[in-house]
């Protein structure tokens, strides 16, 4: 079945418990050669004749200490780059240094005739069949966290401080904490060649990109010319002023919209594989696996075009108008690509349903609240017995301020800083306040480590929960938040238990994190949601590249959930309110809304 991936204890698997020491050579900088392997080997199944080119790669800038060399290798001719595995192997090592400053990673590589093992430090290994074509892993998301934390831990094994010295939020406990299954993924059903010549074993770079690095944010880009590592999305391409130098060197004699036929038909089914692996909302929209709907909605062909802008063209359309989910999104479109066509298709096709849904929903809200509040709306707010924490992002915390040092003002822009101040309001002798409304009406999302914060201010324990569908590992978190900057972490930072009554704005823009909350709010029975059901995203956000040099943002395979019965639920529906309010202006109206919630109860 195309798009399957396979779930299996291999043979190869049982008998790697035990593997040897590293045999590794550290990237080292070498002039540009070109060399031709002298002698073709020969397998029953497989002839290749392999080249090799030395490239330079940039590790998100161009400074010197960030430029190095290493070679990437061409089989029979084609133009799709491969790397050695003990290149695979350093160069994983240092992107987890560089990333995440994770100085205790490593990575040992053993070779077995076809087989090759890959052994981390934290115990967890994979093994390559080269002949077969699989990879399989004893557990996928352990394997492939460059964090030195449990699987999931990207996602929600976070401190603002560090073991010793907990800053504003810690992290108490890891609970109904399941390591995924082991599991094979068939790369022979995506037409991905994994090369075995001689003792050197060969993988695609595309493919060690979407396999290794994906899954915490880590991405590869190839212009035929160098190597480009981005993280945690195009920042390093683009900002702000413009194209920085990195991005420049990336779009280095690109544009000419034309890419080879070997290239868009491994990008294209490479791409179906690392869709196929790392979306996280495949059962939600019905997927049986990626290239199967490309052919059902009639996209194939585009993609396998040489043609790179009608590619990225089709590749804006299959996100907006199929996927249509809030947080994919092509991201920036091939280096080959025609920047200014791929701009004006974007801007005459617009997004999908749910996005022009949104920006709807966004302005009319938007003008409402600006109407009824003419000189803008606090982000701390009383009105007779109640008071009002508003924000329309979660921000992270403000690094150039310590709040141990200096006490948050009402002019605090970050998530933290407003929900500091405010509960210091609130809590303060004589306090009139009896009603607590967080507003989070027209809240996009943001960091999920301030919107952890913010359910900790409010519940006192945060339990959040992620889970990965498409391997069944899932993990759940206790997190208590330090809001009176007291360096204690108890009952004393909490709105629970205080006798407020405590809600929770919500509509359908509440997206993300602005969905996370509302949606911890209604498991908790401790918070009651008003207004309207928010708008869901139930996912982390991760970034794929395409071998054609693409880059997507899309809901990866970490989705948050709530847990009931020792069962976990999708949050990406969202979070029906306890109490509706159907008319926009009632939302807005503040002395109109204190009223109607004394009449509550």
């Amino acid at each position: 079945m195309i798009g399957k991936i396979r779930k299996f204890i291999s043979t190869a698997l049982a008998c790697s418990v035990i593997l040897c020491s590293t045999l590794t050579a550290p990237l080292t900088a070498s002039a540009d050669t070109t060399t031709t392997a002298s002698v073709t080997e020969s397998t029953e199944k497989k002839t290749y004749k392999i080249t090799k080119k030395n490239f330079t790669w940039y590790l998100y800038d161009t400074e010197k200490d960030h430029k190095f060399k290493v070679p990437l290798y061409f089989m029979n001719g084609s133009d799709v780059p491969y790397m050695k595995i003990e290149d695979c192997a350093d160069l994983y090592k240092r992107c987890a240094y560089e990333f995440f400053n994770n100085t205790d990673f490593d990575i040992t590589v053993e070779k077995n005739d076809d087989i090759v093992f890959l052994k981390r430090e934290n115990g967890y290994f994979m093994c390559i069949d080269s002949e077969k074509d699989l990879f399989s892993f004893l557990d996928f998301d352990a394997f492939v966290n460059m964090t030195n934390d449990s699987p999931l831990s990207f996602a929600l094994g976070i401190d603002l401080g560090d073991e010793n010295s907990p800053k504003y939020l810690k992290k108490l406990s890891t609970s109904n904490l399941r390591y995924g299954d082991i599991i094979s993924l068939d790369l022979s059903e995506y037409n991905i060649d994994l090369v075995r010549k001689g003792k050197n074993y060969y993988i695609p770079l595309q493919t060690f990109s979407d396999v290794f690095l994906a899954s915490t944010m880590v991405n590869i880009l190839y212009n035929g010319k160098a190597v480009f590592i981005i993280g945690g999305g195009i920042s390093c391409i683009y900002d702000s002023d413009g194209y920085t130098d990195f991005g420049s060197k990336y779009l280095s004699g690109g544009g000419t919209g034309k890419i080879s036929k070997t290239m868009a038909e491994f990008s294209y089914n490479e791409m179906c594989f690392a869709l196929d692996l790392i979306y996280g909302l495949k059962e939600e929209h019905n997927i049986k696996d990626f290239r199967t709907l490309m052919q059902q909605i009639g996209y194939e062909n585009a993609f396998l075009s040489t043609n790179q802008t009608r590619s990225d063209k089709r590749l804006f359309d299959f996100i907006h108008n199929e996927l249509d989910d809030q947080h994919t999104t092509l991201l920036h479109p091939s280096y080959a690509s025609d920047l200014n066509s791929i701009k004006t298709h974007v801007n005459k096709k617009g997004g999908g349903h749910s996005l022009k849904t949104l920006d709807e929903k966004i302005t009319e809200y938007s003008a409402v609240r600006n109407e009824l509040n003419p000189d803008g709306v606090p982000a701390y707010q009383e009105i007779g017995n109640t008071a009002f924490i508003t924000f329309d992002t979660f921000e992270i915390f403000n690094s150039d301020v310590d709040y141990y040092k200096t006490a948050p003002t009402a002019d605090a822009k970050d998530t933290i800083g407003i929900i500091a101040y405010s509960i210091r309001q609130i809590l303060r002798e004589n306090s009139p306040i009896e009603n607590v409304v967080l507003d989070l009406s027209v809240n996009e999302g943001g960091a999920i480590i301030s919107a952890i914060y913010v359910l900790s201010a409010f519940l006192g324990t945060a339990s959040v929960c992620a889970e990965n569908p498409n391997t069944g590992a899932l993990v759940t978190y206790d997190y208590m938040a330090d809001t009176n900057f007291d360096g204690k972490f108890d009952s004393q930072d909490t709105l629970a238990g205080k006798g407020l009554n405590l809600y929770c704005l919500e509509s359908g823009i509440s997206f993300s994190c602005g969905n996370l909350v509302p949606s911890m709010f209604k498991e908790s029975g401790k918070v009651t949601l008003l207004g309207q059901t928010s708008g869901g995203g139930g996912c982390m956000v991760t970034y794929l590249s395409t071998a054609a040099g693409s880059v997507i943002q899309l809901s990866s395979s970490v989705r948050f959930s709530f847990m009931k019965n020792g069962s976990f639920y999708s949050i990406d529906r969202g979070a029906a309110p306890d109490v509706a309010i159907t008319k926009t202006e009632h939302f807005y109206d503040r002395p109109v809304l204190v009223e109607f919630i004394n009449g509550l109860f």
